[in-house]
């Protein structure tokens, strides 16, 4: 079905279209100046040290759980309510996979369930990924203090928050990516995110072990500096390469880099629409029965716009609102089915879980892109009013 306005939608510019054709007249299709334009951009607007960008959010992750050691005899603590992949990566490792539960409004980890998870662990947490879930930033500084006192690794997976920010105790403010307090952020530059190259990811970092390791084997883990060679046929030898450790081809093409380093320009931009329409979405539906609407935050991203229906008191069912609202040409989707309820990762009670059940069971999130304006959110917004009071 066609939809009219589907939960997201890429942006793409007419510069956009022409900084990825002028990328095919260059001397590189990949490996070349646009990936390390598009690198340096993204040290300079989100303030971290290093960046390595890649060909996905997942392969990001997959890189930052092996270069922080992740493997069959050390364990990984995430929340359940997230995509697949931020677990899934782990497992790619063969390391296991845990789950803390969230708090029921806003769907994030917080350090008092992160601590109850830590606490009551039977396997070890060697790591710990934390989501910005919708664009919404967690309380870093608070986890940060968790993870240490547990002596874990902190990972933000933050594919739903560029440009998100969050303020300390003492009044600082804090940019997501800028890893202030965590040890790596990783970002998605899938087609529906703020940065759109189709497929991509990057990873952030202050670390220079980790963004050397991520840099190593996103290439199949290929050593070309000559001081880290063990055994070169003589010094310097200019055909020469090494492979010290696994690695998987997961480079971004000179084409990817291009579209994401011209999307840059615009990223500020979207997010003064996003926070606009975000605005507008919540004096439209304010007051509807039934429904509770995302609460404020300053720092929000605003990659979804999730709103919170009690179904039961409302008299249909999910679906039956999805459904009625895509016969009106509006897209809708849930995020996410919490991981503990996937058959991949069965074996956790729900029951263990109150705060992502009661999340995941009201929460619906509505079309969320720059390119839509205020008469469309005016349209949406008196839709899903006509659906959830009819």
């Amino acid at each position: 079905m066609t939809l009219r306005y589907p939960y997201a939608r890429p942006g793409v510019s007419e510069a956009d279209i022409q900084a990825v054709a002028n990328s095919l007249t260059g001397q590189f299709l990949t490996q070349g100046p646009q990936l390390e334009a598009f690198e340096r951009e993204l040290c300079n607007i989100f303030g971290a040290r290093h960046a390595v960008v890649c060909n996905s959010g997942t392969a990001a992750l997959h890189l930052v759980y092996m270069a922080l050691d992740l493997g069959p005899e050390r364990g990984l603590l995430t929340s359940p309510v997230t995509f697949l992949a931020t677990a899934n990566a782990a497992r790619m490792c063969g390391a296991s996979v845990i789950f803390a539960d969230v708090d029921p409004a806003t769907g994030n980890v917080t350090p008092d369930t992160l601590t109850a998870a830590l606490d009551s662990a039977e396997q070890p947490v060697d790591v710990a990924t934390v989501i910005h879930l919708g664009g919404r930033p967690c309380d870093m500084a608070g986890i940060r203090e968790v993870t240490k006192t547990h002596g874990a690794a902190l990972v933000e997976d933050a594919c739903h928050a560029p440009l998100a920010e969050y303020r300390t105790a003492e009044g600082k403010v804090c940019r997501v990516g800028a890893c202030d307090h965590s040890d790596v952020a990783v970002f998605s530059f899938h087609a529906i995110k703020h940065i759109a190259m189709g497929e991509g990811g990057a990873v952030l970092t202050n670390d220079k072990a980790i963004a050397e390791s991520a840099r190593t084997l996103r290439n199949h883990g290929m050593v070309r500096a000559a001081d880290r060679w063990r055994s070169a046929p003589e010094s310097g030898a200019p055909w020469y390469y090494e492979m010290h450790e696994l690695g998987w081809n997961y480079r971004a093409c000179e084409m990817q880099c291009a579209l994401g380093f011209s999307q840059l320009a615009r990223l500020e931009e979207g997010m003064v629409r996003r926070r606009e329409i975000a605005a507008i979405y919540d004096k439209a539906l304010s007051g509807l029965n039934h429904v509770s609407l995302p609460s404020p935050d300053e720092g929000h991203a605003w990659h979804l716009y999730p709103i919170a229906i009690d179904f039961d008191a409302v008299g249909k069912t999910r679906g039956e609102v999805m459904r009625s609202l895509a016969a009106q040409g509006i897209g809708t989707q849930v995020h996410y089915i919490p991981l503990y309820r996937q058959p991949f990762y069965a074996g956790s009670d729900p029951a263990g879980f109150p705060g992502a059940e009661y999340y995941y069971a009201r929460s619906l999130s509505i079309p969320m892109y720059p390119g839509l304006s205020d008469d469309d959110v005016a349209e949406i917004s008196a839709a899903v009013r006509q659906v959830v009071s009819g």
